[in-house]
């Protein structure tokens, strides 16, 4: 028969099953455990889970929200504990959680790295995080470990993998996730360790490389055309980028917003008849990098209407009968196309997609777009709720990003040797998209 230990325990609270009078168990959920000394009996209450790891989690929420802290758990509060109880109670409920998982990720693993080397022991607490440990984590992260990707070719179905250095914003981004966390748990602690972040400035060299009108139609014309040295099967495979490259034509929006468009009725993004696309889907809270809502190009719309839910997605054609039926699903990201598209136009390395977003910010404000609008349009400038509930449904609301838009849409059509628009489709009744 296991015992609490076997499971998991923290303070007072313990994970057990109830059992029988036979010791059998009566109930494949885990319970949370306790004494109450006010009644002097054991308490218990169900995670309604069998999974040992969310019952973890339901122990670990319940103990934050009861266990008063004592000067000896104060004392020994580790890291491990702060950044698990930052994540179980705040992080994880974000809209930027993933980004929140990673960089946390990235520090749990260069505490457990110097674990093993023997440089820290266990329990770490937060008295060890100083300068020095500082200079180490951005030397380990920087240097000593890289980034691995692994890729599965679609054609071959052969793996590769590839290792790249780490951008030193990405380890000054972990350490400031870090200090989120120290000070989340204030109170669980006996005092925060100062640790100082270098700036973005400080990490980031300034890049101005921008692609010009003419490098954005030649990378449509590609994404329509495909590789002449490759299969014909090349182009369909490049709709996810094509699509991609037409949203950030059309909105400015950054990658996470661009595979966030939706047209589905729930999302409450494409407001149809009043001609505005919201960035932020229905349900969304918004983050320090806000999503703006924007006016609707004809380019744009006409791609809207092409789609039958998420705007960045691959497309597939199915034969029955006579019709061609098209299929549509969601792509994660378009990051290895863009790399192959990139080094074939010679874009520099370390510019991913989201260049598109700063080429167009450009290429509008050579338009002579206003320097009231552009912030607007990007995303830099937030309107109050109760303002913009009401004026992103104003004619005049972004006009003059919109007519710049449409300006370069016009422009990209006369000089790309493929249409810009996408290829005519139809609704039937049953819901399926065919084309025509």
């Amino acid at each position: 028969m296991p015992s609490p230990e076997d499971l998991y325990r923290r303070g007072e609270f313990y994970l057990d099953r109830v059992r029988g009078k036979d010791c059998e168990v009566v109930s494949p959920n885990l319970y949370i455990c306790w004494y109450d000394p006010v009644t002097g009996r054991m308490q218990r209450r169900s995670t309604r889970t069998a999974d040992l790891r969310l019952a973890i989690e339901m122990l670990d929420r319940h103990y934050l929200a009861f266990h008063q802290p004592a000067d000896d758990d104060k004392a020994s509060y580790t890291v491990h504990q702060a950044m698990t109880d930052y994540w179980t109670l705040h992080g994880a409920e974000k809209a930027s959680a993933d980004a929140i998982h990673a960089r946390l990720k990235l520090v749990n693993r260069f505490i457990d790295h110097e674990i093993a080397i023997g440089v820290l022991r266990e329990p770490v607490l937060p008295t060890v995080l100083d300068a020095e440990w500082l200079m180490r984590f951005r030397k380990w992260g920087t240097e000593i470990d890289p980034v691995t990707q692994r890729r599965r070719d679609p054609e071959t179905g052969e793996w590769t993998v590839s290792t790249r250095k780490r951008a030193k914003s990405t380890v000054e981004e972990s350490i400031i996730q870090l200090k989120a966390a120290l000070r989340f748990n204030v109170k669980r602690m006996e005092a925060v360790p100062e640790l100082k972040h270098l700036p973005r400035a400080a990490v980031t060299p300034e890049r101005n490389f921008r692609l010009s009108l003419d490098q954005i139609a030649e990378m449509l014309d590609y994404t329509a055309e495909g590789d002449p040295e490759r299969s014909p099967a090349h182009p369909p495979r490049l709709m996810p980028l094509r699509r991609y490259l037409i949203g950030a034509t059309c909105t400015l929006a950054r990658p996470d917003a661009l595979y966030d468009i939706s047209v589905r009725p729930d999302r409450q993004q494409w407001h149809r008849d009043a001609g505005v696309l919201d960035l932020n889907p229905a349900g969304r809270i918004q983050t320090r990098k806000n999503r703006p809502a924007l006016p609707v190009t004809s380019l744009l719309a006409n791609w809207l209407e092409a789609t039958d839910d998420r705007l960045v997605c691959h497309e597939s054609v199915a034969e029955e009968d006579e019709d061609r039926w098209v299929v549509q699903r969601p792509v994660a990201d378009v990051k290895k196309a863009w790399s192959v598209m990139a080094r074939r136009f010679g874009v520099p390395v370390g510019f991913g997609p989201k260049l598109m977003r700063h080429s167009m910010a450009t290429l509008i404000a050579q338009r002579g777009v206003s320097q009231q609008e552009i912030p607007l349009a990007l995303g830099h400038v937030v309107l109050p709720p109760s303002t913009r509930r009401y004026v992103i449904f104003s004619p005049a609301y972004l006009s003059e990003t919109r007519q710049g838009l449409e300006d370069i849409a016009s422009e990209l059509a006369r000089k790309m040797a493929t249409p810009l628009h996408a290829k005519p489709t139809q609704v039937g009744p049953d819901g399926r998209r065919r084309q025509v």
